[in-house]
């Protein structure tokens, strides 16, 4: 009787979330599985598989191409999420100043880049670091200054890139890290202001602290969006090749799916697989030393 109640009460509960456990295990738990089946053959879509054990792994960790990627993805990701990450907070605590005026307006003006069409953003950015009539050459040639190679060398398409995720991501951590503000008692401010803080003392004393868990979800997001940063380099420098300025990891691996013939790599999934699964643990690694650096961190501040 009794397990026919406990029945009859939680399968209800149960069913109703079912629905989010089954697509995470179609969409998120069974294309592990296949990728880490298709890492151990060499596959082009077309012909039979060829088994070939840890082979794909042992060709990624002598592959040059994979540690240019890697590189490159390291570097994008350092200039673009640690300027992006101060500067959306401070920006955020600027507009949580209930005196500001327009504040609405200033919202809605910095979450316009995250409803634009990535498209649109790279044709942008093309045109103003354009090497030969960009915005920003054209403006050195009238000043009689030499010119920068933007979309041809490595530290200037990687720049490109990172301002591209700074510039479309900066509205909606804005907002992100304005709702987190909003969460903090306005008492421990009005408080400050009787002690005559400042703004910046307020913001290293209360703001900060309080918002501790806001910013280690916000830097653990950024570190798996930003070590898998694709579609800005894919419609920059898409068509080039393997070795090129701006391939990311997401993007080598897309170009050994075979999406890009242009880049020059020979179709193979399994290898394309592997190095999805070295994405992983590169994400993984990233996101436990900024929980374990976090932790560490507020280990050390007295209570």
């Amino acid at each position: 009787m009794r397990v026919r109640r406990w029945t009859r009460t939680t399968i209800p509960y149960y069913l109703s979330v079912s629905p989010f456990f089954v697509m995470f295990a179609v969409f998120g738990i069974f294309p592990l599985f296949v990728a880490g089946y298709l890492s151990l053959h060499r596959w082009d879509g077309l012909a039979p598989m060829r088994y070939v054990g840890f082979d794909q792994f042992t060709r990624l960790a002598d592959d040059p191409e994979f540690w240019h990627a890697l590189l490159t993805t390291l570097e994008i990701f350092a200039m673009s999420q640690v300027p992006l990450a101060v500067a959306a907070l401070s920006a955020a605590f600027l507009l949580s100043n209930q005196r500001l005026r327009l504040r609405g307006l200033y919202q809605t003006i910095y979450f316009l880049p995250q409803v634009t069409s990535i498209v649109v953003i790279a044709i942008v950015f093309a045109s103003i670091f354009g090497n030969n009539y960009g915005l920003i050459n054209r403006t050195l040639g009238w000043l009689h200054l030499p010119t920068l190679d933007w979309m041809t060398s490595t530290w200037g398409v990687n720049t490109v890139i990172a301002l591209m995720i700074i510039w479309r991501g900066f509205g909606y951590l804005v907002l992100f890290f304005m709702a987190g503000m909003a969460a903090i008692p306005p008492e421990l401010y009005e408080a400050a202001d009787l002690d005559g803080a400042r703004p910046a003392r307020q913001l290293w004393s209360i703001t900060l602290p309080m918002m501790r868990p806001t910013i280690v979800f916000a830097m653990l997001t950024g570190i798996v969006g930003g070590m898998q940063v694709f579609t800005e380099p894919q419609v920059l420098v898409g068509s080039l090749g393997t070795n090129s300025p701006g391939v990311t990891m997401m993007l080598l691996q897309y170009d050994y799916i075979g999406q890009n013939p242009v880049a020059g790599a020979e179709t193979d999934l399994g290898y394309a697989s592997a190095i999805g699964w070295a994405v992983f643990v590169v994400v993984a690694l990233a996101s436990l030393a900024s929980w374990a650096a976090t932790r560490a961190t507020s280990e050390k501040e007295p209570n």
